[in-house]
């Protein structure tokens, strides 16, 4: 897989089979990574992400309140109505992507991430798919443009490594796996909780900059 296109589908179709097998009593846990939804509602996002597209409500995109417009509009409906409109929608959603130059890697991260926010609700396991791979490198080359005069801070992650910034490393932090990584840049994790990982080295300066949504 090398484009949005094909990243995206297979993330939406991941999920559509997650959703499928899921109670009433999981849809309504609470998703710690978006902590005013529960797992429906991240569902309902996505599903309106396609519609707001389609309907030219994108003014305000990526706000919490053109968000909230989707989770509202998908309180009444229920989970098999919620992947109906997704099967419709998806596949003309997901072909124009790639015509969407950077703008469609973000709708693959954001489907990627909200994928991990319902394992995570679930008490599942993180993903760890090619796409996972490609979302996580992908935010962290976001993340190296806003390090930019700060130093270097040298990554690792289960057996990868990566490297914000040239020269000798001012500090480091180290996390067992990429899922975890990719929950930190993702702003899944608090300042407390970053500054409580396994770092060498001063994590002040990194703390405002790994985050890639740092206003959510």
């Amino acid at each position: 897989m090398t484009t949005p296109t094909e990243h995206y589908r297979g993330q939406r179709l991941a999920l559509t089979e997650l959703y499928g097998g899921l109670a009433a009593d999981d849809l309504s846990r609470p998703v710690h990574g978006c902590p005013e939804w529960q797992v429906k509602d991240v569902l309902a996002h996505l599903v309106g992400v396609p519609l707001s597209l389609r309907d030219g409500d994108m003014g305000d995109a990526g706000s919490p309140a053109w968000t909230r417009r989707q989770v509202a509009a998908g309180k009444s409906k229920s989970v098999p109505q919620l992947l109906d409109e997704w099967s419709a929608e998806g596949p003309a959603f997901e072909a124009g992507l790639a015509d969407r130059g950077f703008l469609g890697w973000v709708f693959t991260y954001d489907v990627t991430m909200h994928g991990d926010d319902v394992l995570e609700a679930l008490g599942r396991p993180l993903g760890s798919s090619p796409t996972h791979t490609v979302v996580l490198d992908g935010i962290i080359d976001r993340a190296r443009a806003r390090a930019e005069g700060i130093g270097t801070l040298n990554l690792r992650a289960g057996e990868r490594r990566w490297a914000l910034g040239d020269g000798e490393p001012a500090a480091t932090l180290t996390l067992p796996d990429e899922g975890e990584l990719a929950r930190v840049i993702g702003a899944r994790r608090s300042d407390d909780v970053v500054r409580r990982m396994d770092w060498t080295g001063d994590p002040e300066p990194w703390i405002p900059v790994l985050p890639l949504f740092r206003d959510r």
